[in-house]
C-alpha cells in the first residue's frame, strides 16, 4: 500500500499536463500512487497519460465514460485512493521536489492535524512568477478560530495541500444549483470548511515555494461561467452561486463537527464575507472577469 495517494483530475490541458506529471514524478518522496481520472479529454491528454503510465508503474490512468464535471471527478479520485495521506494535483500546476516529503513529515509529527500546506507562488503559462511568495496559515487549536481565519482570508490554495485521508473521506465537493450547474468556481471552499472543522492545519515553513499555482489566460480556462456575455443575468447567477456557497459551507461545517453552536457562531461572518461583500463588489464594479489578482471568492 502506498503511503501517499495523489489524485489528478484531467480535462483538456495537454499544453501543461506533461510538465505537471514530470514535476510529480520528480518528487524526492517516491512511495506514492498517482491516480489520473481523465474526464473525457479530447485534446490529446489521453495519449499523454497513457504514455506516462507505460513508463512509471505508480501511475494508474482511468478515463471516464462521460464527462462528470470537476466536483464529481475530485470525489472519484478520493474514493479510489489507498494511501494514508492524500492530495489533489492540478493538471497544470508544478511542485517543489520536496513538496510531498515535507508535508508528510509535518503530518506525521502533528498528530492533531488533518491538513498541511506551505508557501506557494503564482506562475503564468510560461512558468514565470507573477507573484511573490504567498503564505496562508490557519493553524489554531480552536476550530472556530480556524474557520474564522479562512472566512476572513478566503484563499483556496491549501485545498491542494496534503491530507490525512481517513479524516477527509466524508468531504463533498458541491455541484451548484440550477443555472450554475456548469460552473465550477468556488466549489473548493466548502471543502476547506470541512477540513478545518475536522482538525488542525499544519503550516510548513520553507524558503522556497513548495507549490506553483498556474494562472491561465481565458482561452486556456476550461471552467464556464453562466451568462458571461450578459451582465444582468450573469450577476443574478453570480449572486445565487454565492448564496449557494454560504449554505453548502454551513452544511459542511456541521457535517464535520456536528456542532450547531459552532455553525451559528460563524454564520454571520460567513454570510457577510462570502455573500454580501462579493455581491456588492460585483455590482459596484460592473465588470465581469474570470480571475483577479486576489482571492478567487470574487470570481
Amino acid at each position: 500500500m502506498p503511503t501517499v495517494s495523489i489524485g489528478m483530475p484531467v480535462f483538456n490541458d495537454v499544453k501543461f499536463l506533461p510538465k505537471a506529471l514530470d514535476s510529480l514524478l520528480s518528487q524526492t518522496f517516491i512511495d506514492f500512487e498517482l491516480i489520473i481520472s481523465d474526464d473525457c479529454s479530447s485534446d490529446g491528454s489521453q495519449e499523454v497519460c497513457l504514455n506516462y503510465a507505460k513508463l512509471d508503474s505508480r501511475i494508474k490512468y482511468i478515463r471516464q465514460e462521460r464527462n462528470i464535471g470537476i466536483s464529481k471527478n475530485m470525489m472519484y479520485l478520493l474514493q479510489k485512493a489507498k494511501g494514508d495521506y492524500f492530495m489533489w494535483a492540478g493538471n497544470d500546476d508544478l511542485w517543489h521536489r520536496d513538496f510531498i516529503s515535507k508535508l508528510v513529515h509535518a503530518l506525521q509529527k502533528g498528530k492533531s492535524c488533518v491538513s498541511a500546506f506551505g508557501p506557494y507562488i503564482d506562475i503564468d503559462e510560461k512558468g514565470n512568477p507573477i507573484s511573490g511568495i504567498k503564505k496562508i496559515n490557519y493553524t489554531n487549536p480552536e476550530v472556530r478560530q480556524r474557520l474564522t481565519g479562512l472566512i476572513k482570508i478566503f484563499n483556496d490554495a491549501f485545498g491542494y495541500g496534503l491530507f490525512v485521508r481517513k479524516n477527509i473521506l466524508g468531504v463533498k465537493f458541491p455541484v451548484w444549483w440550477g443555472i450554475n450547474k456548469i460552473c465550477a468556481y468556488d466549489n473548493i471552499f466548502p471543502t476547506l470548511c470541512y477540513y478545518l472543522a475536522k482538525g488542525d492545519f499544519c503550516y510548513v515553513e520553507n524558503e522556497e515555494p513548495l507549490w506553483y499555482n498556474r494562472w491561465k489566460s481565458k482561452k486556456n480556462i476550461n471552467h464556464k461561467i453562466p451568462y458571461h456575455n450578459n451582465f444582468i443575468l450573469g450577476y443574478f447567477a453570480y449572486a445565487i452561486r454565492k448564496l449557494n456557497l454560504v449554505w453548502i459551507s454551513v452544511i459542511e461545517i456541521y457535517r464535520a463537527e456536528k456542532n450547531i453552536g459552532l455553525v451559528l457562531s460563524v454564520f454571520p461572518r460567513l454570510f457577510f464575507s462570502w455573500f454580501l461583500i462579493p455581491v456588492f463588489y460585483k455590482i459596484h464594479t460592473k465588470y465581469h472577469f474570470y480571475k483577479i489578482q486576489g482571492p478567487e471568492i470574487f470570481i
